[in-house]
């Protein structure tokens, strides 16, 4: 897939459009198809190294929209509509500057 990779903290230049693997469903966890992301202050803060406890390289976005691709959870199925803010996207995991995420099922919410 692609995505954004930022491999040290940094300006604008870190940012890195390049190929990665696609994350891998685990226990607890939903795969989402990102659709949208917002590009906010949290995120150019951690971009700077200014986030403790984050580690690079790493896929920033802390926001997203999209759809429910692979599931572990009975409250979602493929294809559903779901957004996640906030929480540890992006900084303790990989977040949505990629075509596909990988989110705690507790940290979704359905659309409607």
């Amino acid at each position: 897939m692609h995505a954004i990779v930022v491999s040290k903290p940094g300006g604008p230049e870190q940012l890195k459009y390049t190929t990665v693997p696609t994350p891998t469903l685990r226990p607890g966890w939903t795969l989402v198809k990102v659709h949208a992301f917002s590009i906010n202050h949290s995120e150019i803060f951690t971009r700077q190294g200014l986030s403790p406890n984050v580690t690079f390289p790493r896929i920033l976005g802390i926001d997203v929209v999209g759809t429910v691709v692979e599931t572990t959870s009975v409250k979602f199925f493929p294809e559903q509509k779901v957004i996640s803010i906030m929480g540890e996207m992006g900084r303790a995991f990989n977040g949505s500057y990629a075509e596909y995420v990988l989110i705690p099922n507790e940290q979704l919410y359905p659309l409607e």
